[in-house]
């Protein structure tokens, strides 16, 4: 799979490098800063809990350009720039409204012994690689097809992926509170490294979640 992967980047690198600049860049901006307006805030409440949905939020709403590249590569097509642009904005509002339904109940399970938590991250984790479906039922389903077939090796997977993601913020919040004039560099930074993880991390769960490449589901 590590082959397929840098083949994939490698092929279609001209586009990758666009949508860093066209999606992943200003996603990842527009999170950092709602994240700093929110700690600095007097009348914030609960500010970790937005810092938490900004950093999946980030994650998610990038994939549908790049899990579209995958699969129609796999199927010895080619995707265009304004293609995967035009499939990110399409997929913009389903994909938002389910990352807030999911981390609403992620919170709430918090209460209930992480239950209801790890189950609706890995459901959050998950269904954006099937979010193209013809229906919230089918995106539904194929999404609860993956989790029981994949179970516990799935959880640990998309916890490490999740926690990388988590730990790469909370490290920049806490030398942010040490220099407080380095907004701008650490912001630089988080965009760079996003544009540089991300399309990697999207190729591997694309690949890794979508086993019937060769028939895809899309339109």
């Amino acid at each position: 799979m590590i082959r397929d992967i840098f083949d994939i980047y490698n092929r279609n690198w001209s586009q990758i490098l666009i949508w860093s600049f066209v999606i992943i860049l200003p996603v990842t901006v527009i999170s950092f800063l709602s994240m700093i307006y929110v700690y600095t805030s007097e009348n914030a409440v609960a500010p970790e809990y937005f810092s938490v949905f900004a950093i999946i939020l980030n994650f998610i709403i990038c994939i549908p350009p790049f899990m579209r590249m995958v699969i129609v590569y796999k199927q010895d097509h080619s995707i265009n720039s304004l293609e995967g642009i035009f499939f990110f904005i399409k997929q913009f509002g389903i994909l938002f409204v389910f990352t807030g339904i999911f981390y609403f109940i992620a919170v709430i399970g918090i209460y209930f012994l992480f239950i209801p938590t790890i189950l609706a991250l890995v459901f959050l984790l998950i269904f954006p690689f099937f979010s193209e479906g013809r229906n919230v039922k089918e995106i539904y389903k194929n999404t609860i097809q993956v989790i029981m077939k994949e179970n516990i090796s799935l959880i640990g997977e998309l916890l490490v992926i999740f926690c990388l993601n988590i730990g790469c913020w909370v490290i920049m919040m806490l030398f942010l509170a040490q220099y407080e004039n380095n907004i701008f560099a650490f912001l630089v930074f988080r965009v760079l490294l996003n544009a540089l993880v991300f399309p990697i991390i999207y190729i591997y769960l694309t690949l890794r979640f979508r086993k019937e490449i060769s028939n895809p589901i899309m339109e």
